[in-house]
């Protein structure tokens, strides 16, 4: 899922690659890169952010993958052999593997004296069977929770209990060794994209149980690459997997992409690198002096670098750029244009801080108006223009621009600033001026600029009366404290998992709550139902009438306040090759060459 964006609230993600060699290496081709983030885990089963989305999809492969240059987005098969046969009124899928795709070597497979077996049906099962493991405290259930009968019933019978992993279903099984085949409660229009998420590879049970806990730090899949280092918290480095499939770059694309280049190495084997080294910072500044110092192969610009890349002398002129001309909106500053080519990225994007739904003076009804006047007693317009240049998209509600569904005019009463309806609403909820109200706790991340922000929103939420105070934490502390429920409020931002609203809707959904995706613990059942229904509509006029009533409903309820979506300005040095920037898609490191691997320090 990619995407419990965790980069809580907003904080600024970037990367760089550096293209070195150490001594020893002569001849391997090295890649590097990193991000504001640290993955929290390897392991299909846990992956909660996006940053675990990064490291996962490069070890292990996934059934279906999307086609890297196609836009719109589109998937073809990966570890697949063609897509789907689908039946039975659209529930019914049948899916071959393709043969002879072995896991890598390692001591866990004892029968064959470390040599890795076959991927084979049977694993994708036991996938999904850990995932409905209540016990295994998956942080992905979600992905399937409802879908398959007999999975939920699997569930609902072991809660609590040891499971018995050897039962068979009949709605999901492994046909003969190389095709799976699952069946649906009712149609899900979204499976085809659920299944292109790498907590959906196949991976072995006898590995599993070999390494128990640890696990997480000895991924066995039978991806493009493989890990051999994980430092927590500072690099992870993998090399090249001789056993992975055939996979070739790509032959078509837009027209855009024949101009870059990208289309040069059509039909090349995959993946261009020998070895990969993703550095992992605490903070931004860091990165930047890296990258500065020519050492990377592409990079994100940090929001607090914004004016010095591009030129633009103030925030008010940023925003009138934006406002003029929202495709070329910033022009480089000399000496980066004379450097790197400039790739503006609108994020499918929910920049958003959420309360407690269960919490016992935020959550619920009772809460309603609490919620209500904090909202208000804040200028989201006033934090983008000084944490965003003015140039993040300010909309309402939880369903972000770029899918259907999405009104730029739906409007929220709640949306702030009106100091005198806050105080109001504050006196309504019982606690006038502030008086009879605790201290409220806000969780979110430890980088510097989000602190900045949590700053700024606390000093606005004061004005009323309102005391917070800011728990910074990083991501892997604050991810288990969301699916502890030990947050009264926090802020959050999810990038989309698949180009559709109900990846977004989804959030909002009860039987979603923690430790699913539901941080906010919201459960509507209002929306619920209305949920229900859209799930298995197709893609038209009608559903996107459901999805903005749902909209509405979580507008009211005011469980989510925000909200903001990001245009990501990556650079690319001239020598890169390849690189298309998209971050639903998780897999760049296998696509990307550099026109040179070599060891000379810059």
């Amino acid at each position: 899922m990619k995407k419990f964006l965790a980069f809580i609230l907003m904080a600024s993600i970037t990367t760089l690659v550096a293209c070195s060699k150490k001594s020893g290496e002569q001849g391997l081709k090295v890649l590097e890169y990193g991000a504001v983030a640290v993955a929290g885990s390897s392991d299909p089963n846990d992956y909660a952010s996006m940053y675990d989305l990064d490291l996962g999809s490069l070890v292990y492969d996934t059934l279906y993958e999307y086609d890297y240059l196609a836009r719109p987005f589109k998937l073809i098969p990966g570890m697949a052999e063609s897509m789907p046969v689908v039946t039975n009124g659209n529930k019914t899928y049948t899916i071959k593997l393709k043969k002879g795709m072995e896991y890598i070597d390692d001591k866990c497979f004892e029968k064959t004296n470390g040599k890795g077996r076959e991927a084979v049906a049977s694993d994708f099962v036991f996938n999904l069977y850990r995932k409905a493991d209540s016990q295994s405290k998956s942080q992905n259930w979600w992905l399937f929770s409802g879908q398959i009968a007999g999975l939920d019933g699997l569930r609902e019978k072991y809660k609590g209990k040891e499971f018995n992993y050897d039962e068979k279903i009949d709605d999901l099984k492994a046909i003969d060794e190389h095709t799976i085949q699952f069946t649906l409660k009712k149609p899900f229009p979204q499976i085809m994209w659920v299944l292109a998420m790498a907590g959906l590879t196949l991976y072995p049970k006898e590995c599993v149980d070999f390494y128990g806990e640890d696990f997480d730090n000895h991924p066995i899949g039978t991806g493009p690459f493989r890990m051999v280092e994980w430092q927590k918290n500072a690099k992870y480095t993998l090399v090249r997997n001789e056993k992975y499939r055939l996979d070739l770059y790509p032959s078509e694309g837009e027209a855009q992409d024949k101009a870059a280049g990208r289309l040069a190495d059509a039909g090349a084997k995959l993946p261009f690198a020998d070895k990969v080294i993703v550095h992992e910072f605490s903070q931004s500044q860091p990165y930047w002096l890296q990258f500065r110092a020519g050492k990377a192969a592409w990079g994100r610009v940090p929001g607090e670098f914004t004016e010095e890349v591009f030129n633009i002398k103030s925030r008010e002129g940023n925003k009138k750029l934006w406002e003029k001309d929202a495709d070329n909106r910033r022009v480089l500053a000399e000496s980066y244009g004379k450097k790197y080519g400039y790739y503006p990225l609108p994020l499918l994007d929910f920049i958003y801080r959420a309360f407690n739904y269960e919490d016992e003076i935020v959550g619920g009804e009772k809460g309603k108006k609490l919620r209500q006047a904090i909202m208000l007693a804040h200028n989201i317009n006033e934090e983008n223009d000084l944490f965003y240049n003015g140039l993040n998209k300010v909309y309402n509600g939880i369903i972000p621009p770029g899918v259907g569904g999405f009104d730029d005019k739906t409007a929220n009463p709640y949306q702030g600033p009106d100091l005198e309806k806050a105080k109001k609403l504050l006196a309504e909820a019982g606690y006038p001026g502030g008086k009879g109200l605790p201290e409220l706790q806000y969780c979110g991340g430890n980088n510097a600029r989000t602190m900045e922000q949590a700053a700024n929103f606390i000093r606005n939420v004061k004005r009323i009366g309102v005391k917070i105070r800011y728990d910074a934490m990083r991501f892997a502390e604050l991810s288990a404290k969301l699916k502890q429920k030990r947050c009264q409020m926090m802020g959050l931002a999810w990038g989309g998992d698949w180009p559709d609203a109900q990846n977004f809707i989804q959030l909002a959904y009860g039987p979603n709550k923690s430790p699913g995706s539901n941080n906010a613990n919201y459960d509507s059942p209002k929306l619920n139902k209305i949920y229900e229904q859209a799930s298995v509509m197709p893609d038209t006029p009608e559903r996107n009438k459901l999805y903005a009533e749902m909209n509405a409903i979580a507008i009211e309820d005011s469980a989510y306040m925000g909200s903001m979506a990001r245009t990501r300005d990556y650079l690319i040095p001239f020598g890169t090759k390849n690189f298309k920037p998209e971050e639903m898609i998780h897999t760049h490191a296998k696509y990307i060459r550099l026109d040179k691997w070599d060891n000379k320090e810059k």
